[in-house]
């Protein structure tokens, strides 16, 4: 796997609910055989969701879309109420007025769903806005802790592809009180470098 192509999967992976697998290769001579291959793992999504900053994203997030969330949950309960009195009623109305019912239902209904998508959408794009950069300067903190301990890779751990991996090797809290206490651009200036010299 290239630096290119790592660098790709990192910023296709942003926000709460988004997973890819990242591998550091440390640069440096070729080992010889049966020397020591070191290796560490770090839980990206925890390291977004605990990072100060990736806290402060999340409560942006949820502090613009909570009237959003509140609004569709009470025009969810509405469509709710509306089904449960169409089917206590359905037997004994007229055909007409069960079909004016049931042409209301559907209508909502779509409405309904037109206005989740919307939110749904709204929600991934602003959750993507406020996390990407935050996603790159963890990159760039990973790498570096890569080279500066002399890791030979760093595995993502929440990438689905990880079957097991002992907790002495996991430094995604280390990354965390980096990322908490460092000048995030620092790290993305020297990303920015790597690209740069391919």
């Amino acid at each position: 796997m290239d630096q290119r192509r790592m660098r790709g999967q990192a910023k296709a992976w942003t926000g709460i609910g988004f997973l890819v697998a990242v591998m550091i290769v440390a640069p440096g001579p070729p080992r010889v055989a049966g020397a020591e291959l070191k290796i560490a793992v770090v839980d990206m999504q925890r390291a977004l969701n605990d990072c100060d900053a990736g806290k402060k994203a999340k409560d942006q997030v949820k502090a613009k879309f909570e009237h959003s969330q509140e609004a569709l949950r009470h025009q969810r309960e509405d469509l709710d109420r509306m089904k449960e009195d169409y089917d206590k009623k359905a037997l004994v109305l007229r055909e007409e007025e069960r079909h004016n019912l049931e042409k209301d239902l559907e209508n909502r209904s779509l409405e309904f769903k037109r206005k989740y998508e919307d939110f749904q959408r709204d929600l991934k794009r602003t959750d993507a806005e406020l996390t990407s950069s935050i996603v790159e300067e963890l990159y760039g903190i990973v790498r570096d802790y890569g080279q500066q301990h002399g890791y030979s890779l760093v595995l993502e751990a929440s990438s689905g592809t990880l079957l097991y991996n002992d907790k002495a090797v996991d430094v995604t809290d280390e990354i965390v009180k980096i990322h908490n206490t460092s000048p995030h651009k620092d790290h993305a200036a020297k990303r920015g470098g790597d690209k740069d010299k391919e």
